[in-house]
């Protein structure tokens, strides 16, 4: 099994440390400097834990930045120049230029690197998938219920990213166009977006993220030629509406197909591992979060022209 160091102890890691042994490696270690109580939790999982990453490195052949933070970018940086396989959390890149700087890192270094939208790993957008050929239309939204005022991070790079990446996963075009609008109600920077996409193949794409909601909403709607995909990720549901090729009385067809239950993380480093011994690039690359992060940049510059007007 391969020997994958672990950077972080929040919530995040710590749900990355409990699936691990699922998923075709053995831990290294543990570095978390900034959690005083990691050490402690090394005890009593049995786990090395390590104050110095460097340590980390010549221990570990995979390194996973299982916390979700910016500032563990550089560590990223490390981990390929001491030619390390590299499993990171998608909010670790703040840039398309973070990102394209991996990508150069890592072609020089041979490595495989991951990043992890979870979505994507969604058992309803996988069953979803399968029935997706060439979509004309596709809306998102993405809510989430309004517990605290106090969240720094953009809202576009926070909630949206993950339509986005699904988005990007699908169509094969460019984007044309972009048409976006944010609204200000308890933070320094919209809590509210709404983001209408053009692609040079003719989709149009309409995202929706809002962080001071009622209730919770994740769900997407694709639109194509004789059929009608709706994936609930929630409610773990996906109905499908296609017409059938024939007139016949009852023309349409409803469709509710069965979903298997699996842990997103799981079914992602899974599929990480084995890229890694096949040696081929991942389902989720780099150049995918690149494309992300540039398609996120874009919309928060027209937000911001818009403000300034």
């Amino acid at each position: 099994m391969l020997k994958i160091g672990i950077v972080g102890m929040d919530k995040t890691a710590r749900h990355h440390i409990r699936v691990m042994a699922d998923t075709g490696f053995t831990i290294a270690g543990i570095f978390a400097p900034q959690q005083s109580d990691a050490r402690l939790f090394c005890q009593k999982m049995n786990i090395r834990y390590f104050s110095d990453f460097g340590q980390l490195l010549q221990e570990a052949e995979v390194v996973d930045l299982a916390s979700p933070s910016p500032e563990y970018y550089p560590l990223a940086v490390q981990t390929i120049k001491k030619s390390r396989h590299l499993f990171l959390e998608n909010a670790v890149l703040a840039s398309p230029e973070e990102a394209l700087q991996l990508i150069e890192l890592t072609d020089e270094a041979h490595v495989i690197v991951q990043v992890n939208y979870p979505e994507r790993y969604h058992p309803a957008y996988s069953t979803a998938r399968a029935y997706v050929s060439d979509p004309l239309y596709i809306e998102a939204q993405r809510h989430i219920a309004f517990t605290t005022p106090n969240r720094s991070l953009p809202v576009v790079m926070d909630l949206m990213m993950h339509d986005i990446d699904i988005v990007l996963s699908l169509v094969k075009g460019n984007i044309r166009k972009v048409h976006a609008t944010g609204v200000k109600v308890f933070n320094g920077t919209p809590d509210i977006v709404n983001a209408n996409l053009e692609f040079d193949n003719g989709v149009v794409v309409n995202l929706t993220a809002n962080r001071i909601a009622s209730k919770n909403i994740r769900r997407i709607k694709l639109y194509q030629r004789h059929a009608r995909i709706q994936a609930d990720f929630l409610k773990n549901r996906v109905k499908v509406l296609r017409q059938k090729e024939s007139s016949v009385e009852e023309p349409f067809i409803v469709k509710e197909p069965k979903i298997i239950d699996q842990d997103k993380l799981t079914r992602s480093l899974l599929d990480f591992s084995n890229h890694i011994q096949l040696h081929k690039t991942p389902s989720v690359s780099l150049e995918d979060a690149y494309r992300n992060l540039k398609a996120a940049f874009l919309i928060n510059d027209k937000i911001e022209l818009l403000s300034r007007q």
